[in-house]
């Protein structure tokens, strides 16, 4: 629940970032606005590389999954639109129990407000950011 709780209240008090559109390609430059997004909402949990390594990670009940390897988890192709689903919330379970946050809500909640356009830019740019720091096979 603390966990929980931390995450929604720095998702309520974060500036927005970026109002960019989904046709940009992936990016895993720090100053990118999936990376900023990254590093605000998702890094506690899933450390600043993805790894699942973040300073909240072992308080949770579940393990927290290396983000990095998604690719290589899905037969090398980078699944996308799960993770938008994952990480917008919305519709499905993600993780079983609710330890993650239901991001799609959260960010339509913060500050100022999202319209439900916003949401997906945002979470467009999680994605992209995800993707470009995949690791890639020898």
């Amino acid at each position: 629940m603390r966990v929980l709780l931390l995450c929604t209240l720095a998702c309520l008090t974060s500036a927005q970032l970026g109002g960019q559109t989904s046709s940009q390609p992936p990016s895993s430059s720090p100053d990118a606005p999936g990376a900023q997004l990254f590093r605000t909402y998702c890094a506690s949990c899933h450390g600043v590389t993805g790894a699942g390594n973040g300073p909240v990670a072992e308080e949770l009940r579940k393990p927290v999954p290396d983000l990095t390897k998604y690719t290589a988890r899905n037969g090398g192709v980078f699944p996308s639109e799960r993770l938008r689903q994952i990480i917008d919330g919305r519709g499905i379970r993600s993780h079983g129990t609710r330890e993650m946050p239901v991001w799609g809500d959260a960010f339509m909640r913060a500050r100022g407000g999202l319209s439900p356009e916003g949401v997906k830019e945002r979470i467009d740019a999680i994605i992209r950011y995800l993707e470009a720091i995949q690791e890639r096979a020898a």
